[in-house]
């Protein structure tokens, strides 16, 4: 559990708590993590800073929150991607693509600020390594079925590379304020897509438009 925050119990409380995470993802998107004040954050989202306080001690104890938050949906995805039963590496690449670019769409704010903030934590850092190796193992594990598709010479190691081209690519454009929803989301999927299958050197490249998700 996050330190100095206090657990909203009903359903009030939990409403102005999401709408307070919101208005971060919001603010931390236009100004960063250092330029957002908590006084912006309130104002945002419609509520006092009494409201704020009671709910979050800091800023830093809100940022911890959210990255919690964060932590547990990217884990939800990774259980949820060892349940799927893809007939090929490429359906498999397809379903992992398309969670990371949900995931990144989702939390496009929050992704400025972890930027900001795993440059001088760590530990911030080291949580993040962690998911990706984690991710980097499902999609081994996941995949191994389909090794013979993947003419890499390494495949566990092509699908390390090949799953953090994929999560970093879109991690730097959403910390950049690069907004995804400029590209066309299913051209978004299809350029991450291709460019994994290349790292994969999987051949020919199956349309992933024959995939469902």
């Amino acid at each position: 559990m996050t330190e100095n925050r206090k657990t909203p119990k009903q359903k009030r409380g939990r409403e102005a708590e999401s709408k307070i995470i919101k208005s971060a993802q919001t603010i931390f998107a236009e100004k960063g993590y250092a330029g957002a004040r908590i006084s912006d954050i309130v104002k945002k989202s419609e509520s006092s800073t009494g409201s704020f306080y009671f709910r979050f001690k800091t800023k830093e104890a809100l940022f911890d929150f959210m990255l919690d938050q964060y932590m547990e949906k990217c884990r939800e995805a990774i259980n949820e991607l060892n349940s799927q039963t893809p007939d090929s590496i490429g359906e498999l690449i397809y379903i992992v693509v398309c969670r990371n670019v949900e995931l990144v769409e989702m939390n496009q704010g929050f992704y400025r600020a972890i930027n900001e903030v795993s440059i001088s934590n760590p530990q911030v850092w080291n949580r993040l390594q962690d998911l990706s190796q984690e991710l980097s193992q499902a999609v081994i594990d996941c995949g191994r079925p389909f090794k013979d598709e993947v003419k890499a010479p390494d495949y566990e190691q092509a699908i390390r590379q090949a799953t953090q081209l994929m999560a970093g690519w879109l991690a730097n454009r959403a910390s950049h304020r690069v907004s995804l929803q400029l590209i066309d989301e299913m051209a978004l999927i299809n350029m991450l897509y291709r460019a994994t299958m290349g790292i994969l050197q999987v051949y020919p490249v199956s349309d992933c438009l024959n995939f469902k998700n």
